[in-house]
């Protein structure tokens, strides 16, 4: 009677364990079949070498997988020596992308497909580590995700698995704990991204990650300026070189976009990958030991675009300073800015600060000036600005004789202008006045033959006038007429106090300027004409009287 009692009680407890079975899979059944279509498309998808379910290996459930991996202390072991738990946290996966709970629920097999791929007893691993486990397993992703969102981290696809650094969907995504697109926009998963960058020596914050995830760095479908900008338009991005050198890495994103090549340029506008080719993400190290050798290394981009400026400037005072090892010296970005660069000209006062930034102290003995004072208090249009006298970007060392000697022509661009000296009441004879006197005539004499190198020994427009510090010549801080014997001294020593009285200034002489030397020279100006020709009518009467004697 014993025997018969235990048999009954064992096929009683059988039977529950059975409807217990079947109970629980009614839920993923049910959630399967809602998604039917979908499961035999990816099950059966022939790229993957999979099989349809046949009599030998029935379709499996998610239960049946885990009566093993729910609760289990189990672990496999790779030839490496790592472990890697099997254990699966039912609550989690249930609660992930692909759980019992999402609106598309996916089954274990969906992913690790039987019969050739995951049956049981399982078949031993080929994967040499961890790593490498993770890696082949993260194309099971591709069987429905076919076109993943865009991302510049390297893949296996790229070839980087050689260096052991490629990010896989796993990677940021999680495995068995998927979370939802939308919430990673509310931070979940964001420990992924910190925990990897932090063991690549990067330090991001979980809120400085969902900042960026925020701004669209997964909602890009090209690596448009949107998708740098997610991260570089986020506040207090710095990066430091290896010699301590701290610079911001943060992009004004409305400066980017109305600069020159930003939308309003006049062309297409540029893509942050137009400059930076063939940069990826994570970037890679910058191996420049600080920021200006950075910016010595990355000055070559411009000539992509700007070849006849990037050639000019090769010729310049600037880049002769390079060449010499002052690192300091001016590049195209020292001038222009790298990502908000403005139109240079305008307003037209810009020039001049540009140049401020290296040249302060010219430039404040410019801006006092009656130059100066022109553009940068009344912006008018017809003043030099330093462009004007040194060029732009082939500017010349203003030391050298030769740009002593041309200098008198820098100045006639303005001063020999009738036109436009008219408008200003100002005579073109301060010009003309000086290549008529002995000054003038020797500087352009040293000019016209060429004499390069020859230290020119005549005075030239700024001897007298100053450079930088120009000032009308009635005014009472110019100092001009007041320090005229002074001027003279510098090169003749010798001079007296009448010496300058011997000069005419530089006005032609008139019954206003300088009457007796006008009188002088109107009294010649007819005396010596008459007179020639008195003389001239002498010699003809002479001649004349000669021949009619001769022919009597």
């Amino acid at each position: 009677m014993s025997r018969a009692w235990l048999a009954r009680a064992g096929a009683l407890v059988g039977l529950c364990l059975l409807m217990g079975g079947v109970l629980t899979a009614v839920p993923t059944l049910a959630a399967r079949g809602q998604n039917k279509e979908r499961e035999t498309a990816v099950s059966l998808s022939p790229a993957y070498g999979d099989t349809a379910p046949t009599d030998n290996h029935p379709p499996f459930s998610s239960d049946a997988c885990l009566l093993c991996h729910a609760d289990t202390d189990e672990t496999i072991t790779f030839p490496s020596g790592e472990e890697l738990s099997v254990q699966v946290d039912v609550a989690v996966l249930a609660a992930s992308a692909h759980g019992n709970m999402a609106e598309s629920p996916l089954a274990c097999q969906e992913c690790h497909q039987p019969p050739n791929d995951y049956q049981y007893p399982h078949v031993p691993f080929t994967a040499e580590s961890v790593r490498d486990y993770e890696i082949m397993r993260s194309s099971a992703c591709e069987r429905c995700h076919v076109q993943p969102h865009l991302t510049s981290h390297p893949g296996p696809e790229t070839g980087a698995e050689s260096d052991g650094n490629p990010v896989v969907c796993t990677d940021c995504h999680g495995d068995h704990d998927v979370q939802p697109a939308a919430s990673w926009h509310e931070g979940a998963n964001v420990e992924n991204c910190t925990a990897c960058h932090e063991a690549q020596g990067v330090d991001v914050s979980t809120e400085g990650a969902t900042a960026v995830i925020q701004a669209g760095l997964f909602a890009a479908q090209q690596i448009d300026n949107a998708y740098c900008l997610s991260c570089h338009s986020q506040p207090d991005q710095t990066m430091t070189f290896a010699n301590g050198d701290v610079v911001s890495i943060t992009i004004d994103e409305v400066g980017l976009h109305d600069s020159v090549h930003g939308a309003s340029n006049e062309w297409d506008e540029l893509r942050c990958t137009d400059c930076h080719q063939d940069y990826t993400f994570p970037h890679e190290p910058v191996t420049d030991v600080s920021a200006r050798q950075y910016s010595l290394n990355q000055n070559n981009l411009c000539q992509r675009c700007h070849e006849d400026q990037f050639a000019k400037a090769l010729s310049s005072v600037h880049s002769a300073a390079l060449m010499e090892g002052n690192l300091e010296a001016a590049l195209c970005t020292d001038c222009h800015s790298a990502h908000d660069m403005p139109v240079p000209n305008e307003p037209r006062s810009r020039i001049n600060e540009t140049c401020r930034q290296c040249h302060s102290t010219i430039f404040d003995e410019y801006a006092h000036s009656v130059h100066g004072e022109a553009l940068i208090e009344e912006a008018n249009p017809d003043v030099p600005s330093c462009v004007n006298c040194h060029g732009v970007h082939d500017i010349q060392d203003p030391t050298t004789p030769e740009f002593r000697i041309n200098s008198p022509n820098l100045c006639a661009d303005c001063h020999a202008d009738e036109e436009l000296m008219a408008q200003y009441e100002i005579s073109t004879d301060v010009f003309e006045t000086y290549v008529a006197d002995f000054h003038g005539t020797t500087a352009l004499l040293f000019a016209h033959e060429g004499q390069e190198g020859a230290q020119l020994n005549a005075a030239v427009c700024y001897d007298c006038h100053g450079i930088h510090n120009i000032k009308a010549p009635d005014d009472p801080e110019a100092g001009i007429k007041a320090n005229l014997l002074e001027t003279c001294q510098q090169c003749h020593p010798d001079a007296t106090e009448n010496f300058p009285d011997s000069w005419t200034s530089h006005y032609k002489p008139s019954l206003q300027n300088n009457t007796l030397v006008y009188l002088v020279e109107l009294f010649y100006s007819v005396v010596i004409p008459v007179t020639v020709a008195f003389f001239g009518f002498l010699v003809v009467v002479d001649v004349y009287g000669r021949v009619r004697r001769r022919r009597k």
